[in-house]
């Protein structure tokens, strides 16, 4: 297969976690960088042997881009994905897909209308450790999935972040930004959902505002929920348990469980791509008064079934391919707005006090291929 020529529009933190293991999947070309910041991005792409670094526009208009990835920050991912189709390029964007359904919409019309195919991350659904968690339920070593706990939640990000603001600010906090890993590895596991009941607290109006020596300069302003919490029902009939915080120092909760009518199955991390989960099969301690507690059982870490050096590279790789093969990316434009639609139901929920029936659907996404650690990755 021709590999598809792929140009970066945003050089900064994320750009690394596409491109450090970008060698591992030839379907892949990345032939240009662009950032408003010229001399950032004259060091990346020296620093990935990128042959053209340049402007945003200069990307947009260059003929050999076929596929943009967009690195921007949120507030500009549906501005920068419309421009890049309006240009008659495809386009994979960072999460989220938007910061609202209208712009979503913009976005699925304007790519019909113009040929191309668009879709969103988070992509580590397709990492080894999801999709070996995904072969094992389908294979029924739990029995039938029916329900999920996950959970992201930590004190914030000012403490380490280089520009926080935005992550405080309306159309982001932790749903939007953390919950996108969450809400796509469980449409992979559930397929789509159909209604959201949640509740969206902040703790607080401002907060201190960190310097680097340990002091804090100013505040700042919190504009968004910063502790979500809410269950979602899906299609299937199983329902899951969603809770992510900037408000928690501390906790033992799991990132992301499934429970099944014959056993429960813990993930990897799902802001990961690798990892093995492990598998707890019903034993009949479970079934006496004193329940088995937390953690108690026979769990069992399994042998991943899928190579596992994918990182942020192989939602491009399957991106690609899928192109160049007439398919729909699993990663694709129904999938990113279902998810994003589950995402902003959980604000809706708690702000008007009822249960918010998603609208849309999307097909549960195939599952990767099985490879062994030297084979190809397939996507198929």
């Amino acid at each position: 297969m021709e590999p598809i020529r792929v140009g970066i529009i945003g050089v900064g933190n994320v750009l690394n976690q596409y491109l450090d293991k970008i060698g591992v999947h030839p379907e892949v070309d990345v032939v240009a960088l662009a950032d408003v910041n010229a001399a950032a991005v004259a060091a990346r792409a020296a620093e990935y042997s990128v042959p053209k670094a340049l402007t945003p526009d200069q990307l947009l208009a260059d003929p050999e881009v076929e596929l943009v990835l967009n690195l921007t920050p949120p507030k500009l991912h549906a501005p920068v994905t419309l421009q890049a189709i309006a240009a008659g390029k495809h386009v994979l964007s960072e999460k989220p897909f938007a910061t609202s359904l209208e712009e979503a919409q913009q976005i699925l019309d304007a790519a019909r209308a113009a040929g191309v195919k668009v879709g969103s991350a988070p992509t580590t659904f397709l990492g080894s450790g999801m999709q070996t968690s995904r072969k094992l339920i389908d294979d029924g070593w739990i029995g039938r999935p029916v329900a999920a706990f996950g959970s992201f939640a930590c004190r914030g990000y000012e403490y380490w972040h280089p520009n926080v603001d935005p992550f405080y600010s309306p159309g982001a906090g932790p749903m939007l930004d953390i919950g996108p890993y969450l809400i796509t590895n469980l449409v992979n596991i559930f397929g789509p959902a159909k209604r959201v009941a949640a509740s969206a607290p902040r703790s607080s109006e401002t907060r201190p505002r960190p310097t680097a020596d340990g002091g804090f300069d100013g505040v700042i302003e919190i504009q968004t929920p910063t502790h979500v919490t809410g269950t979602i029902e899906f299609e299937s009939g199983g329902v899951a348990t969603v809770i992510v915080s900037w408000d928690v120092w501390n906790h033992n909760l799991p990132h992301l469980e499934i429970y099944g009518t014959g056993g429960s199955l813990a993930t990897p991390n799902p802001d990961h791509f690798e990892g093995a989960p492990v598998v707890r099969r019903g034993e009949p301690r479970d079934l006496s008064l004193d329940m088995t507690p937390p953690g108690g059982g026979d769990w069992r870490e399994t042998p991943i079934t899928h190579r596992d050096d994918a990182y942020r590279g192989i939602g491009l790789a399957e991106f690609g391919y899928a192109i160049r093969n007439g398919l729909e990316p699993r990663t694709g434009g129904d999938f990113a707005y279902h998810s994003l639609e589950i995402l902003l139901a959980f604000e809706a929920s708690a702000a008007q006090g009822r249960h918010i029936e998603i609208e849309s659907t999307c097909e549960r996404p195939r599952p990767l291929p099985s490879v062994g650690p030297h084979e190809p990755y397939r996507f198929d």
